[in-house]
């Protein structure tokens, strides 16, 4: 079995992250297992998703039970945004 990859979420503005799992991709879905239910999140809503060193922003589309799927709009790589902005001061 595939070493499952944890991940934070949280919706934009100003939500509490919460942690989740990621199951799988599918084009620019992502799939996460959300253990804790998800937390009055509706379809529609602005997530932010913090993975690895990634950042990803997206929308919530639909899940079944404790199963999100989040339409991803935009990914930064953190450790490259760093560099950058330590070579820009």
């Amino acid at each position: 079995m595939a070493e499952r990859t944890g991940l934070r979420l949280r919706r934009l503005p100003d939500g509490a992250f919460q942690e989740g799992v990621e199951v799988g991709w599918e084009g620019r879905v992502l799939e996460v297992d959300l253990p804790g239910g998800r937390g009055g999140l509706s379809p529609g809503a602005p997530l932010e998703i913090e993975c690895g060193s990634m950042l990803y922003l997206g929308e919530l589309q639909h899940g079944s039970g404790s199963t999100a799927r989040i339409v991803v709009e935009h990914s930064v790589d953190r450790a490259k945004l760093a560099s950058m902005q330590d070579a820009w001061g």
